[in-house]
């Protein structure tokens, strides 16, 4: 399973590790392990109100289960174009 290693509200890294030996892992890394594919969460990520955001061109963008970063792009897209004209 991917973990997202957290500490701080951040994702400092994402490992790959068994399920069961979460507990352990968390304890020797003084960090919350949480499954990186639910969010798709990567280094940098923060959690922010209880939400995951990522930071993309100086931009905050909350990221929704299962988001892709493709998804994240378009989104970033039409917003930009909603902006810009």
């Amino acid at each position: 399973m991917r973990y997202a290693v957290i500490k701080n509200d951040t994702v400092e890294n994402v490992i790959v590790a068994k399920s069961e030996n979460k507990a352990e892992l968390e304890k020797l890394l003084s960090a919350e392990l949480e499954d990186a594919s639910i969010y798709g969460l990567e280094a940098g990520d923060m959690r922010i109100d209880g939400k995951w955001t990522r930071n993309h061109a100086g931009e905050q963008i909350t990221l929704d289960e299962n988001a892709t970063y493709d998804e994240l792009l378009s989104y970033i897209e039409e917003l930009e174009g909603l902006i810009y004209g």
